[in-house]
């Protein structure tokens, strides 16, 4: 009897998997299946974004009986619970709620996608539009999958038409591209989370190559330690006529509601970018099972995907610690300071010694562009 009680005391709680979404892609290829889907979509939010939804509507082009709105207290909880396969449910927050660093890993894996898609709004006493994110449940996810999605370039243009309508005077963020593509943009300096092999610096480097600016960049990947926050106000510093600083943050960065309120002069959401999270998972030096028969195990997370990991940590066999970064926690492990972490693929291609233990997969991420210019200083490049 003691022996099996030991075995129950000791076995670990599951941890879940993202389902990756595999046959249907983010942004403006959402908008494209969403506005031919013969499905029925319903979509959640609070109260204070009704309003906003219905502008999503409008840019996909659904009328009240195709799109349904709802206002509810929990989104991703109501999303959730839609039982009719026919429906594709939604979800939209802002993405400077907090409500999605508490929730993209906490309910990501067993809601569906939170970040497939976006959109831009004017905001009142803001140099910055606001950006808003659409979440696809699980049901959602495989029904769009199984449709056939073909290229049409003139919805295409009317989608894109109606986003720029929203925005009035306030750039857009292809209008931002396009200015630092252009000659009178003569350098860009790009501030990415270090240190180098995080998400974000993968995905600034992506993002800078994609729109052709790479010969022009300077990227800076920050040590560990030099958090979004500290290197938005570096970036201020650096702004002269020819030059434009950037940073990027990933939507879930929980500190995006500080960054946008305490930066109203600044355009915080300029542009953003695509990326699925390289491959996250859990992963230690000795066998998870030895750790959790010695005691505690000390599991170092970044706080965005420390909800991967509550399980462990609510049933009381695990205690956090803060890690600046996916690959600062990898490192944690190797330098003793943690027993296990959460870190991705290539944060575990270069902590050697460290054992993947459990695979997350790779949620879709929706990274953010900001710069510390004003609408005007923009348009005086246009």
């Amino acid at each position: 009897m003691k022996n099996r009680e030991h075995i129950h005391q000791s076995r670990l709680p599951e941890l879940a998997m993202f389902n990756e979404a595999k046959g249907i892609t983010s942004g403006e290829s959402l908008d494209l299946a969403l506005a031919t889907t013969n499905h029925p979509i319903h979509l959640f939010t609070v109260s204070d974004n009704m309003q906003i939804a219905d502008v999503f509507r409008a840019v996909i082009g659904k009328g009240q009986n195709d799109f349904a709105i709802s206002s509810v207290d929990n989104p991703i909880q109501a999303a959730s619970q839609i039982q009719d396969l026919d429906v594709i449910p939604l979800v939209i927050h802002s993405a400077a709620d907090p409500v999605l660093f508490q929730r993209m890993f906490a309910d990501g894996p067993n809601f569906g996608q939170l970040l497939m898609g976006h959109l831009y709004v004017p905001t009142a006493n803001q140099e910055s539009p606001s950006l808003f994110t659409i979440g696809v449940a699980n049901p959602g996810l495989d029904t769009l999958s199984k449709s056939v999605v073909r290229p049409d370039k003139t919805l295409a243009e009317l989608i894109a038409h109606r986003r720029r309508e929203i925005l009035g005077d306030v750039v857009s963020n292809d209008e931002f591209r396009e200015i630092l593509q252009s000659n009178s943009v003569r350098k860009i300096i790009a501030h990415a989370l270090g240190p180098v092999g995080t998400n974000i610096s993968q995905a600034m480097a992506q993002y800078i190559n994609g729109i052709g600016v790479g010969g022009k960049t300077e990227l800076i990947v920050h040590p560990a330690g030099i958090e979004p926050m500290q290197y938005a106000a570096m970036a201020v510093q650096q702004v002269k006529p020819g030059l434009i600083p950037i940073h990027m943050e990933c939507a879930v960065y929980y500190q995006m509601a500080d960054l946008f309120d305490q930066r109203s002069d600044e355009v915080v959401f300029a542009d953003h970018h695509y990326m699925p999270l390289d491959v996250m998972q859990l992963a230690s030096v000795k066998d998870v099972d030895e750790l959790a028969a010695n005691g505690v195990m000390r599991i170092a997370t970044h706080p965005s995907p420390r909800p991967l990991v509550n399980p462990w940590i609510d049933s009381g066999r695990a205690e956090w610690l803060k890690a600046t970064s996916n690959s600062a926690a990898a490192h944690m492990v190797l330098a003793g300071e943690a027993d296990a972490c959460v870190t991705t693929g290539s944060g575990l291609k270069q902590a050697q010694g460290l054992v993947s233990r459990h695979v997350f997969g790779s949620p879709i991420m929706l990274f953010t562009i900001a710069t510390p210019l004003n609408q005007q200083q923009l348009q005086n490049y246009r």
